[in-house]
């Protein structure tokens, strides 16, 4: 039996996922104490480019997300890994502050380019009765970045400092990236002549599955009230999930006191169990309705943000709780948005609408560094700053519960051209 090309597809976007968020989004953080050490550089300072990363993202990517409905996504792609590949190879020759900002900024435009706006519309190209499981897939493969990245760089950094540690994984990376988007990636199903899950054409016009896209218009989108819900409600939860992640190594290896031979160990455990959330997760959005998994995944995120609130580096049952919980709670909460996300809003001009929630995203990610860093130098603790970020999310899970009261009587509007079938398929799984 052949096997649909869009599963070699999804391979290659995964790995190109895994690549560059696992190393940038995180496993660069592992390093922040490093850096601190070094250059004497407080939380808020250290944590700065990437504020400014995910700011500087979310300003050009409503840009790039014009260019991805006009131009090859794969093309696009290219030029960000190989802005990618630049970068990561100057990283480990920083000696200032300056010098990391700069590499940041093309990080910036790099994963504007390949990040997860073109990868998650080149999956929705691909697949549409199994776009739950492959979204699950590939928000996989950045918690497996993570949790692999820091496993490979543990014994150089230990052994040789974290110049020759980044380097390490910065190299495996590029290999991933550049091979991914040459020998697997590929823009449409009907450039092979096949149509979504692997249809043959004349398969899809005996069953009305047509393959021009369809779906909501930006203008049309906007003029529903679960728009700016879930640009509220993934807005809160980017600030708690990036805020998190780009300080957990600072509260737990400096706050705590844990060790750098436990701290790769408790990212990777942290990582390994994001991989597990995202598969449930993905699994559970194409069979139940995804709003309410959506909700259970924000309360295991506030578990696990509570876990870390009250670890420390003596009671290892609590901390290594939270790699799990919080893991999986940070994973499930981040497949569940782009699932919904592609289910109301799939079509067209998906591009452009993926593109105004990512910016929407970035931009909280960026406060949420911001703030925490400004939070942990100010008050000398993070403590109060978890408190406020446990709020937010229960406040994003009360938004939820409001999201599905509204399923009775709100409906994105979508233009003409989707068939009744496919139509009445979305709509039962939208909510």
């Amino acid at each position: 039996m052949k096997i649909f090309y869009g599963w070699w597809v999804l391979l290659g976007i995964f790995l190109i996922y895994a690549a560059n968020n696992g190393i940038l989004m995180y496993a660069l953080p592992l390093f922040y104490p490093e850096l601190i050490n070094e250059f004497g550089w407080n939380a808020e300072q250290v944590t700065r480019p990437a504020a400014l990363f995910f700011l500087v993202a979310a300003l050009i990517t409503p840009f790039m997300g014009v260019l991805f409905d006009r131009y090859p996504t794969k093309r696009i792609m290219m030029f960000g890994i190989l802005a990618l590949v630049i970068a990561l190879g100057f990283y480990p020759t920083i000696k200032s502050l300056g010098q990391l900002t700069v590499i940041y900024l093309v990080f910036a435009l790099g994963l504007a380019g390949c990040g997860l706006v073109p990868n998650m519309l080149i999956l929705t190209r691909w697949f549409k009765r199994y776009r739950g499981i492959a979204v699950g897939i590939l928000l996989m493969g950045s918690s497996l970045g993570g949790a692999i990245f820091p496993l490979v760089a543990k014994e150089t950094l230990i052994n040789h400092g974290w110049r020759q540690a980044v380097l390490m994984i910065a190299i495996l990376g590029s290999i991933m990236m550049i091979a991914a988007v040459i020998f697997l990636v590929r823009n449409h199903p009907q450039d092979m002549g096949l149509l979504a899950d692997g249809e043959s054409p004349a398969h899809g016009e005996q069953t009305g599955l047509k393959s021009g896209p369809s779906g909501p218009t930006l203008k049309l989108a906007m003029t529903t009230p679960a728009f700016y819900i879930l640009a509220f409600v993934t807005g809160v939860l980017w600030f708690c999930i990036v805020g998190i992640l780009q300080h957990q190594s600072i509260f737990i290896g400096q706050d705590l006191g844990v060790g750098i031979a436990r701290l790769p160990v408790i990212f990777s455990i942290f990582f390994w169990s994001a991989v597990v959330g995202k598969l449930l997760f993905g699994w559970l959005g194409d069979i139940f309705n995804k709003i309410l998994i959506m909700l259970a995944a924000v309360m295991a995120l506030i578990i696990g943000l509570a876990l870390l609130r009250i670890s420390s580096a003596e009671n290892t049952v609590l901390l290594y709780s939270y790699a799990v919980v919080g893991g999986i709670g940070f994973s499930g909460t981040f497949s569940m948005i782009q699932l919904v996300l592609a289910e109301y809003f799939s079509g067209a001009s998906f591009g452009k609408i993926l593109a105004v929630f990512t910016m929407v995203d970035a931009l909280a990610g960026s406060l949420g560094i911001k703030y925490l860093g400004h939070a942990r130098v100010a008050q000398e603790s993070y403590l109060p700053a978890f408190d406020l970020l446990i709020v937010s999310c229960v406040v994003s899970a009360i938004l939820i519960v409001v999201l599905m009261k509204l399923k009775r009587t709100h409906r994105i509007p979508h233009v003409p051209g989707r068939v009744a079938a496919s139509r009445s398929r979305i709509d039962n799984n939208r909510y």
